[in-house]
């Protein structure tokens, strides 16, 4: 402990006792929070360079400077922490800013490529973890991350499709959810991994293929026009 940290604990307890049991929770509560970012940080570095199944709970306690059983107490297990770290990225891409710049622009056409833009910058800041999370695809602790995904993906894409349907440019006979549907099946992580892990595209490829894609998919193409032959 400090100089600090002892002078406050001495005023503390001098002060009384509530005081001093307010310090002393405020104090556990700062420490708790550290030791439970220094796992986090452990972890998402040893996932980037191991992977889900090479990394045990005990390397991640080493590199962390902490004991394996503290790892434990604070997340049960690797699945708890890939989940953590799977729920930061959207915060960690600015995500609040996206959702109210999407909800601004007045074109329902820009908002889906806004839509796509939002998706590249997502899932290429969070490289790292998604990889990862796609890694512990087949541990049983985190499969209800690809249902939380789903969900989140529907509640951004719900105010893009409703804009298309109110301005009559959806493709002839397709429905919101049709479209919801397609949206989510074309901005699937794993169609990110196979194209910029599997055919070597870049990030602005990616997102290039992510908005012609929805163009094609989810709106109304212009009639080609019949050349007049008289």
């Amino acid at each position: 402990m400090s100089g600090a940290e002892e002078r406050q604990e001495e005023q503390a307890t001098v002060s009384g006792t509530p005081e001093r049991r307010r310090y002393r929770s405020t104090l556990r509560d700062e420490r708790a929070a550290e030791t439970r970012t220094r796992i986090i940080d452990a972890a998402r570095t040893l996932f980037r360079e191991r992977g889900f199944a090479g990394t045990t709970v005990t390397v991640i306690a080493k590199h962390a400077g902490v004991a394996a059983p503290t790892v434990y107490a604070v997340f049960c297990n690797k699945a708890e922490i890939i989940k953590e770290l799977v729920s930061r990225l959207e915060a960690e891409a600015d995500g609040e800013q996206w959702r109210a710049r999407i909800g601004a622009e007045p074109d329902p056409r820009r908002k889906l490529d806004l839509y796509a833009a939002w998706h590249r910058l997502l899932f290429s800041s969070g490289r790292d973890v998604l990889g990862a999370a796609v890694d512990a695809g087949g541990d049983p602790g985190v499969r209800d991350l690809r249902e939380e995904g789903d969900r989140s993906n529907q509640v951004w894409l719900g105010p893009v499709v409703d804009a298309l349907v109110e301005a009559g440019l959806l493709a002839p006979g397709l429905t919101r959810q049709d479209a919801v549907d397609r949206a989510m099946l074309l901005s699937s992580v794993e169609l990110y991994f196979r194209a910029t892990v599997g055919r070597g595209w870049t990030d602005d490829q990616y997102q290039q293929w992510l908005t012609e894609s929805l163009r094609q998919q989810l709106l109304a193409q212009p009639r080609a026009t019949t050349p007049d032959r008289r």
